[in-house]
């Protein structure tokens, strides 16, 4: 019998862990392989590295020395020939100083260009060298008119120059005369230092527009240095006084944009309001030429619109043939003087009484500025009770006399927004008439009520004649359209 046979057991397969064991041991040992591998070989390459670095630092060290040797040499070249050069600009120096006969003690030192153009002209030194010209003093001409506001008056052409010559005689020296005629030039009667002759000859003949604006236009620096040395900066409203009608008038725009140019030298904040116009109408029988209407209406059209505009303030319109009327028994020697002075006596009222305390109402100079740039168009006028009996004469006066008695016609007196009332009045009459108060404002109560409730700036005086007058100036206006379109219409 055949003993039992031991069966024999069948090899175990390796479990999956172990095979990732196994597996990992081999690329382990691989990836160390390849570290050692990369290792040695980066240290080859620093060795390497270090041997090339040291050869180029050893041939940088060797570049330097010889730039510093070149240096070196190019030094020692160039002091030497600085040396040579430095002794030959003295040789040839001392030869010119010897040849002009400039010492060194006067010699000036200059630039090597300069100084060597010095010594080939020898240009001499001249006494004009040490000349200076003087600075102008500042408000040299000084306003004696004793008003609240310092006024510059320009007149233009015949008309303008005489009323300038008005104001002057007031005490407003700070006036100039302007013209493109020498002789009536002479006959303004204004320092000759005042008189600017704007001469453009006489081709396009008299009563043309054009002459007087290129005239203007052609002198305008000479007027502005003219206003410089006489308004300097101590002017607080400029005027301009011009007839309308004549060839000069047509200068009145551009001496406008002229003041307006210097508005900053003079002080203006506000150019606009402080530049005005005083602009005097031509009588019935200078209208009678077709020219002057025609002048006369283009001027005052053109000023209307700059004062609506609110570009000037104020515009104050005199219309002599109204004061022709209002003086009818002048000589012609007396006429114009009359005249003008009217308007600027007048127009000194206010500047006047502006400045001046009142015991009981006074009209500041607040007051009066607040007229004087209104804007629009500005009227003047006076009204004269010589027999005062304590009635209501006063309301009565005004209401009946007031647009008789203003400088110029045609007006919409509802269209003002300032007025200006002073009642002046002598002292006797202020001190026993009854219920005088009562009567004034009354009075002034009529200036609101003519005037479509405009602003009125009262102010009451006293003096020593026995009379009461009441001087009025209303601004802010409409043009007087009706008298414009009669200088417009042709017969």
């Amino acid at each position: 019998m055949v003993a039992n046979a031991t069966k024999p057991r069948r090899p175990r397969r390796p479990s999956l862990q172990r095979m990732r064991s196994a597996a990992a041991r081999r690329n382990g040992s691989a990836t160390t392989k390849r570290s050692g591998t990369v290792k040695a070989k980066r240290s080859a390459a620093a060795a390497k590295a270090k041997r090339n670095g040291t050869a180029s630092a050893k041939r940088s060290a060797t570049v330097k020395a010889r730039r510093s040797s070149a240096a070196a040499k190019a030094k020692r070249n160039g002091t030497a020939s600085a040396r040579r050069n430095g002794t030959a600009k003295a040789k040839r120096n001392t030869a010119a100083r010897a040849a002009t006969g400039v010492t060194k003690d006067r010699q000036v030192w200059l630039t090597e260009p300069a100084e060597a153009a010095m010594n080939e002209l020898a240009v001499p030194q001249l006494p004009l060298e040490n000349f200076e010209i003087a600075p102008l003093p500042a408000d040299q001409v000084q306003d004696k008119s004793g008003g609240s506001t310092v006024f510059g008056w320009i007149g233009i052409g015949q008309a303008g120059g005489r009323i300038a010559q008005s104001f002057h005689g007031l005490g407003y020296g700070k006036s100039i005369a302007v013209n493109t005629c020498p002789h009536d030039l002479e006959g303004a009667g204004v320092p000759a230092g005042h008189k600017l002759w704007t001469n453009v000859g006489y081709e396009e003949g008299g009563k043309d527009m054009h002459r007087g604006q290129r005239a203007a236009e052609q002198y305008r620096q000479q007027l502005l240095q003219m206003i410089d040395r006489i308004f300097g900066n101590g002017v607080d409203h400029a005027m301009i006084a011009v007839g309308a009608g004549g060839g000069a008038s047509g200068a009145t725009t551009a001496v406008i944009d002229t003041l307006r140019a210097g508005a900053k030298r003079l002080g203006f904040r506000w150019p606009r309001r402080r530049i005005g116009v005083v602009c005097a109408l031509p009588t019935a029988g200078e209208a009678a030429s077709p020219r002057v209407r025609d002048n006369a209406y283009r001027l005052v059209t053109e000023l209307s619109s700059l004062a609506q505009q609110g570009r000037i303030a104020p515009l104050i319109f005199v219309d002599n043939d109204k004061i022709q009327r209002l003086y009818p028994k002048l000589t012609v020697k007396q006429f114009w003087p009359s005249v003008n002075d009217t308007i600027a006596g007048l127009f000194h009222v206010f500047n006047r009484l502006s400045a001046q305390p009142s015991p009981y109402t006074s009209f500041d100079p607040a007051d009066y500025r607040s007229i004087m740039q209104a804007g629009g168009c500005t009227v003047m006028g006076m009204t004269k009770l010589s027999s005062f009996r304590g009635q209501d004469e006063i309301a009565t006066a005004l209401r009946q006399n007031l647009d008789k008695t203003l400088l110029a016609d045609g007006f919409d007196l509802t269209t003002a927004t300032q007025v200006g009332a002073v009642v002046v009045a002598g002292r006797k009459i202020l001190a026993e008439t009854p219920g005088l108060q009562g009567l004034i404002n009354r009075g002034f109560d009529v200036l609101t009520d003519l005037t479509g409730q405009a602003t009125v700036h009262r102010g009451i005086y006293e003096d020593n004649r026995q009379s009461v007058r009441v001087y009025t100036v209303i601004s802010g206006m409409s043009p007087p359209n009706d008298r414009i379109r009669g200088l417009g219409e042709t017969e």
